[in-house]
């Protein structure tokens, strides 16, 4: 197996273990790395990143399943109305400054990043009833969410959800990126959604969108086998490491600070892609 190979499946193995620890599958970071140092054209980096995201992300939810994880109503109300925001944004493309939006969106996900990274540790607990966050959870459209096998409970509002996940598609499709990265902070810090429970539908999530993007990449041309296999084959390794780590009797750091890097990380990877899309880095060789 060629040397370079062996470099591709080593950083897969590390992306899509940090992505699935996180929920954030970890295409953001994989397309830029292949575009960069192993010299892929862009649509073949994200070609092969969706075709190995998928095992990984079907593994995951499949352990995830078994562990009684993952919330089906939260992820079917981000879903739909995120299909739909992802066709719309493809439409704004046309009439919105994209490149301009990128960037500023780009360095907003970086300033959320250290906001939560620089955020108090050991924050004492309060028990209030009122602010915006308790009164949107309190509103018609609001409900409690069981998970008994966990004995967990939080109060979602399922308009607020929606509307989420219309905004993510929105961004998807105007950028043309992943919303994973955007969806497990807000279900965590926003709907305060247990850690756990977010991350392992966040993946749930990836399960549909990365296959229906495989099948479109691989319709269109832009998924080579013999460059997609290996990193899939990585990736899906990744994806059981990833599981592994998140195991209760594992000591991992906060998860707030393994999202406040990933963040960090995929903001910068979101500056990388708009520099590339843009022809400058081409003329650098690594």
């Amino acid at each position: 197996m060629p040397t370079e190979t062996l470099i591709i499946m080593l950083v897969g193995l590390l992306v899509s273990t940090f992505g699935t620890v996180v929920g954030f599958g970890g295409g953001v970071f994989m397309v830029p790395i292949l575009i960069l140092f192993f010299h892929f054209p862009i649509e073949l980096a994200i070609g092969s990143t969706m075709s190995a995201m998928f095992p990984a992300s079907l593994i995951a939810t499949f352990f995830n399943y078994r562990e009684k994880n993952i919330d089906y109503l939260v992820a079917s109300l981000v879903q739909f109305p995120a299909m739909a925001g992802t066709v719309a944004g493809a439409f704004l493309v046309v009439f919105l400054p994209v490149v301009e939006l990128q960037f500023i969106f780009a360095f907003f996900v970086i300033i959320i990043s250290f906001l939560i990274l620089g955020a108090p540790k050991d924050k004492p607990v309060v028990n209030r009833k009122s602010g915006v966050m308790y009164r949107v959870t309190h509103l018609p459209t609001s409900f409690i969410r069981k998970n008994h096998h966990k004995h967990l409970a939080y109060r979602i509002n399922g308009g607020v959800v929606a509307l989420f996940g219309l905004v993510t598609g929105t961004v998807a499709g105007l950028f043309g990126i992943g919303g994973g990265f955007l969806q497990t902070p807000a279900m965590i810090k926003v709907f305060n959604m247990p850690a756990r429970i977010a991350t392992s539908t966040s993946l749930f999530i990836l399960t549909v969108t990365s296959f229906t993007g495989l099948c479109t990449h691989f319709w269109l041309g832009h998924v080579d086998w013999l460059k997609s296999v290996p990193l899939m084959t990585a990736f899906a390794i990744g994806a059981a490491l990833g599981q592994y780590f998140k195991r209760d009797d594992v000591n991992l750091p906060a998860i707030d600070l393994l999202i406040g890097i990933g963040l960090f990380l995929a903001g910068m990877a979101l500056i990388i892609n708009i520099i590339i899309k843009a022809g400058v880095l081409f003329n650098f060789t690594f």
